[in-house]
């Protein structure tokens, strides 16, 4: 049963492109760290297969375009 139930949520989250969504949130903590996140992002999620970081400021806007170039998936920033 619960390998039933695991399979059903790995199927959901890859049907999503959740893991794209936690895998950039991972990479933007470990280029710019945790502080970054909670003071500067607003909101991260997925809009058409692409990855969208709300940011409260134009400097932190700036700083992920810098980085947007590590990431294997496409970002959007608002």
């Amino acid at each position: 049963m619960p390998k039933k139930i695991q399979k059903i949520i790995q199927s959901i989250l890859n049907n999503n492109n959740i893991n794209k969504l936690q895998e950039t949130e991972k990479e933007i903590r470990n280029l710019l760290g945790e502080s970054f996140l909670k003071k500067h992002t607003k909101n991260i999620f997925l809009e058409k297969e692409k990855v969208v970081v709300e940011v409260k400021t134009i400097e932190a806007k700036t700083e992920l375009n810098i980085i947007k170039k590590n990431f294997n998936t496409k970002l959007k920033l608002i």
